[in-house]
């Protein structure tokens, strides 16, 4: 359309130079200036639509209709200018038709109809011209047409082929461009989703970690009502008068709440486990048999212990709480009987997960329930998440299992499908080293101390008064401080210094018992001691090489439990 313009005003220029201006040629200019304009905007607008993918026969006539109307504009110089006027005039206008058919034959061969159209009009109209001039620039012109017209008509053959092909091209990078953007779309929620996701795991472990902390939190106070509880219970069934028929209840639920507390530490990864190497067939075969005791008669117990399978590093209190919880999950997912199967085999290198290094067993708890749905599965381990009706279950059981493998130093896996039944996977370290063979014995009468002293540091009154009285109960003769600096004011005003130390870890302003611990063993290196914590987090509770000889006596304890602790911590004085 540019060139359209350009040759319009050459026109106006070489009659005005020819001193031949007319004013036909100037209406003429100022309409192909105007229509190429208005093309030129049209084509702007055209740029920001997709290309079509067929020329439909309505486009196609249009533009050989507008191909038509742009020739018989073209054709008027040659029709009517060109008689009139002579020498450079009539070779100029010879060029300007020449070019004009070749301009359009190159501008319009995608389309070789409307392209025909535009070069014929030129033609037919620049030989009408000219065969009223005269007959040398009559055959001059026919000679150059008929040249052109014979290039112009291989030219548009050969190059159809390849506006077919590069049609097709654009059809299909058009079809791939709009694959790309549904593609990238696709990509772009799929993120979102993700993202989502992400975020819902980040807040779930957030919520997970508030809640393990709580836990830890609690854990203190609750176990020092717990000892104080149990403590004074076992003091008044010591009495000639005590009712044991109402004591046993207490000291019973006092034990469960140890339990529970237990649980609870269990999944916050905070609970203090006592591991030590263990043949897990044991344990199993003991759990089975209490598990039996608890389950319906319709529901069977298969017990499948591979004869090679090795000790383990474990708690073994811990280790059977998790199995009767697997037990009892397994009871509730069969409310029309079935099958518990626990199995114990050594497990495959390739069993066990990247992250896990060193040898380890493989439990199993497999039941023929009802299964979980996938949903159910990703919340299994949530604290109190629970599938049973409100009021029957804690939703502890499977997140106690979990932290307690977790913080073993092993992992659990759940495998289950909706109507297939719920399989638990522990794999649990192997112990370096072989269990040793315990005893049967025990002591029918606890240890007492024989008027041995004892400085006794708790900040908890309860627990304090519930300790003094047992410690008294033991034949011990006990000094209580609330406090650091009033045991320490203690020990400079008294004579003799105690024979053992009983101190909670964790005392008030942020003081520590191993703190003291250690302030006391520089000038009397040859004291007793006895650490209690009722804390779930016991890091640098006992360091052995900066406090030797140190006991842990975890809350709630009862009576036994601290004469043992006692006796235990003088002898290895």
């Amino acid at each position: 359309m540019l060139a359209n313009i350009a040759n319009a005003l050459s026109v106006l220029l070489i009659l005005w130079l020819e001193d031949q201006m007319r004013l036909d040629a100037v209406i003429w200019s100022m309409i192909v200036i105007g229509i190429a304009s208005l093309f030129l905007m049209r084509q702007a607008t055209r740029r920001r639509k997709p290309f079509p993918e067929r020329l439909s026969p309505r486009t196609y006539r249009r533009s050989v209709m507008q191909a038509a109307f742009l020739g018989m504009l073209w054709a008027y110089p040659g029709l009517v200018i060109l008689p009139d006027v002579d020498g450079p005039l009539q070779a100029f206008f010879i060029a300007l038709a020449s070019g004009m058919i070749a301009g359009g034959a190159i501008t319009l061969y995608p389309l070789p109809t409307a392209a025909y159209t535009f070069c014929g009009m030129i033609i037919a109209g620049s030989f009408i011209g000219f065969s009223r001039a005269n007959e040398p620039s009559f055959w001059a012109f026919a000679l150059v047409a008929t040249t052109f017209s014979i290039i112009i008509y291989q030219s548009i053959k050969r190059h159809e082929r390849i506006f077919v092909s590069e049609f097709e091209a654009r059809k299909i990078l058009d079809g791939q461009n709009e694959h790309m953007g549904e593609m990238l779309e696709t990509s772009r929620n799929d993120a979102l989703e993700e993202r989502k996701r992400s975020e819902e795991r980040l807040l779930q472990a957030q919520k997970l970690e508030a809640i393990g902390q709580l836990t830890a939190g609690i854990a203190h106070d609750f176990n020092n009502l717990l000892t104080a509880i149990r403590g004074h219970a076992e003091l008044l069934a010591m009495s000639d008068s005590a009712q044991h028929d109402l004591i046993d209840p207490i000291v019973q639920s006092s034990d469960r709440g140890a339990e529970l507390v237990r649980r609870l530490l269990a999944f916050a990864r905070q609970q203090a486990l006592a591991p030590r190497p263990v043949y897990p067939r044991e344990i199993i075969n003991e759990t089975t048999v209490l598990m039996r005791r608890t389950l319906r008669e319709d529901i069977e117990v298969n017990v499948d212990i591979a004869s090679d399978s090795w000790a383990i590093l474990i708690d073994p209190n811990l280790l059977s709480n998790a199995i009767l919880n697997l037990g009892t999950n397994a009871r509730d997912a069969m409310p029309n009987g079935g099958v518990i199967t626990i199995s114990l085999t050594n497990a495959a290198n390739e069993e066990v997960p990247s992250h896990l290094i060193g040898d380890f067993v493989r439990l199993c708890v497999r039941d023929t329930g009802a299964g979980m749905t996938k949903d159910t599965q990703q919340r299994a381990i949530e604290p109190f998440f629970t599938t049973k009706e409100f009021g029957t279950g804690s939703g502890l059981g499977l997140s106690m299992v979990y932290g307690f493998a977790i913080q073993s130093g092993g992992t659990m896996s759940i495998k289950s499908k909706p109507g297939a039944g719920t399989t638990i996977t522990l794999l649990l370290p192997k112990s370096p080293i072989s269990p040793q063979i315990e005893s049967g014995d025990t002591p029918k009468n606890v240890p007492t101390g024989s008027g041995k002293r004892v400085l006794l540091v708790e900040d908890n009154p309860s627990v304090r008064g519930s300790v003094i009285r047992l410690l008294e109960s033991l034949d011990y003769v006990v000094t209580a401080t609330q406090s650091v600096e009033t045991a320490i004011d203690v020990m400079m005003q008294t004579a003799e210094d105690p024979d053992i130390i009983l101190s909670d870890i964790v005392l008030p302003g942020g003081q520590r018992g191993t703190d003291f611990i250690r302030e006391i063993r520089r000038t009397h290196p040859k004291i007793a001691v006895v650490l209690m914590t009722g804390y779930a987090n016991t890091e640098g509770a006992v360091e052995e090489d900066a406090v030797e000889g140190v006991l842990l006596l975890n809350k709630p304890f009862g009576r036994a439990e601290l004469a043992v602790a006692m006796s235990e911590a003088f002898r290895e004085r």
